[in-house]
C-alpha cells in the first residue's frame, strides 16, 4: 500500500507483514548458524543508501567474519562513499543451487582498513576464494569494511 496516496501497489494481494511479524518462511538467526553457507563461494548483493535516501545495490565479494561480513572495494566506488556518509547497509547472499535459499545480513558498517597492505591483502584473499587473480589488486587504494550483523535472516526452501 502506498503511504502517500493509500492505493494498493499493482500485483499485491495482501498487506505486507508488520514489523512485529516475520513471514513464516523466514527465520531470524545469527552469523554462527549460517557460517557454513556464508563460507561457500557466493557473492553478496549489497544495498547502501544514496545521498537522496534511495537504495544503491551492487554485487560484492566478501569474507565471513565472526561479527558479520568483511567487504572490500576500491576507494572510489559509490557504495564506499555511501557507507562513509551513512553506515547502514544490508547484504543478501543467495544460494545459486537452491533458488529459495538466501541469507540477509543487516546492520552498520565500520571502516576497518584503508589504503594499506592489509586492505589489498583482503582483496587478494577474496580473489583466491573466488578463483580470480590476486595480483590484480597490487598497488590499488582499497578499503575494507566490516558489516556488523544486527539482524540476520535466513530463508530456506520449503
Amino acid at each position: 500500500m502506498c503511504r502517500r496516496c493509500g492505493e494498493r501497489a499493482i500485483g499485491t494481494t495482501k498487506e505486507p507483514a508488520g514489523p512485529e511479524e516475520e513471514p513464516m518462511d523466514y527465520e531470524r538467526t545469527n552469523v554462527d548458524s549460517v557460517r557454513e553457507f556464508l563460507e561457500g563461494p557466493h557473492r553478496a548483493v549489497l544495498s547502501t543508501l544514496r545521498r537522496d535516501g534511495s537504495p544503491h545495490v551492487v554485487v560484492v565479494d566478501y569474507l565471513a567474519d565472526e561479527a558479520g561480513l568483511l567487504l572490500n572495494g576500491r576507494v572510489d566506488r559509490a557504495w564506499v562513499a555511501n557507507l562513509r556518509r551513512d553506515a547502514r547497509a544490508t547484504a543478501l547472499v543467495h544460494d545459486p543451487d537452491a533458488v529459495g535459499h538466501w541469507v540477509s545480513i543487516s546492520g552498520t558498517a565500520a571502516l576497518v582498513r584503508e589504503g594499506d597492505e592489509a586492505s589489498v591483502g583482503d582483496a587478494q584473499e577474496m580473489a583466491r576464494r573466488y578463483g580470480d587473480d590476486p595480483s590484480q589488486f597490487v598497488g590499488q587504494h582499497r578499503v575494507t569494511w566490516l558489516l556488523r550483523a544486527a539482524r540476520v535472516v535466513e530463508r530456506a526452501e520449503s
